[in-house]
Parts: structure tokens; sequence; C-alpha cells
């Protein structure tokens, strides 16, 4: 698969989305009182993969039906290439570091 700017710009909103919705996450639901080793591991293990399969998913998806120009969304590949595995293994990299930075120093504001 040739990467294309459509293609590196829907990766790009990918990330955004992922990033996103777990910053929500993270500062909304789980409290700053509650960020103990569970709620940690809860977030790395589940809610990570999960945000990260429901929106690179739909991105590799509308990639492939970009890339091979049909009207209705298609998937041209039935496994990952080498780019597509590279973008998710970086980006769950990355994203468990930014939360393992958030929970070991939580800004709790004073109340």
């Amino acid at each position: 698969m040739i990467l294309t700017s459509a293609t590196i710009l829907l990766y790009l909103v990918a990330l955004f989305l992922t990033v996103a919705t777990l910053w929500i996450i993270w500062y909304a639901i789980v409290s700053p009182k509650e960020t103990g080793l569970q709620s940690f591991l809860l977030q790395i293990i589940v809610v990570i993969p999960f945000v990260m399969l429901i929106c690179f998913g739909l991105a590799f998806i509308i990639s492939d039906t970009i890339s091979i120009g049909a009207v209705w969304p298609t998937v041209m590949e039935e496994e990952l290439s080498f780019s597509e595995g590279l973008v998710v293994t970086v980006t769950y990299v990355a994203l468990s570091g930014w939360l393992w930075l958030r929970w070991r120093n939580p800004k709790v504001p004073d109340k």
C-alpha cells in the first residue's frame, strides 16, 4: 500500500481521536484519587487497545476503500501491512508512555 496524503491524514485523524478519547476517559471518568495500579493497568491492557481498534480500524478500512476506489467500504487486505503495523505499534507504545507519565505525576487540583 502506497501512503498518500489522504492515508496519512486518516492516520493523523485516528491518532487525534484516540488521544482525545483516552484523555476524556482518564481525566473525566477516572477520578484523581483512583489513580492506582489497578486503574493504570486497566487503561493499558483494556481501554487503549479497544479505543485504538475502533479508531484505527475505521481508518484502515477507509484507507483500503480509497486505495481501491470502491463505492462501499471494503477491506482489501486480510492482514495489516508493515506500515500499518508500525503506525499501530508506535501509537500504542507512545500512548502507554503518555499514560504512565500521567499516572506517575497526577496533577490533582486543590479544592
